[in-house]
């Protein structure tokens, strides 16, 4: 994903913003980010990228374009956590997420509460004192759009993670 990525000025300009935003989610203190475009434009691809570089700190010096390396090199040395949400593989969005972060922290989706606010502290308080990753995003082999308005409860979700250290990333 990282090495067939084609870093443009401005995907290098929004990925170094975006790897700087993971880099200053503290305790009490994360970032909600959504990316917006056409299908096919590369929403997913600029996500899986984001999600590689920041989960895998083995990659990040492989990363060749240089704005984009400077802002990778300032996460901590360390695997961030990251879960993907495939929006379009459950009934709800909130199982989605549920299944997106129980797969990140190795356990069951059943094991996690119903509540947004339980299921996004406790990824938080998994990650310890490392940014929590959420990317959210139709999924891959999806050929339709979603046809459910999510818009309410990816609002809330952003509006948990900005207090806690979690930076949680929409393609819409």
């Amino acid at each position: 994903t990282l090495l067939a990525y084609h870093f443009t000025d401005a995907t290098s300009a929004m990925m170094a913003n975006w790897l700087d935003a993971v880099s200053d989610v503290q305790i009490q203190s994360g970032f909600a980010k959504a990316l917006a475009g056409y299908r096919g434009v590369g929403k997913s691809h600029f996500l899986a990228t984001l999600g590689a570089i920041v989960s895998q700190p083995e990659l990040r010096s492989r990363v060749t374009d240089p704005h984009v390396a400077s802002s990778a090199q300032r996460l901590k040395r360390r695997r961030h956590p990251v879960a993907f949400v495939q929006r379009g593989t459950a009934e709800t969005l909130l199982d989605e997420v549920k299944n997106g972060v129980a797969q990140a922290l190795g356990i069951m989706p059943n094991q996690l509460s119903d509540s947004p606010e339980e299921i996004l502290s406790e990824a938080a308080k998994s990650a310890s004192d490392l940014p929590f990753v959420i990317l959210v995003d139709t999924a891959q082999d999806r050929e339709n759009r979603v046809g459910r308005d999510d818009g309410i409860l990816l609002g809330e979700l952003a509006e948990i993670a900005k207090n806690l250290n979690i930076f949680l990333a929409v393609a819409l």
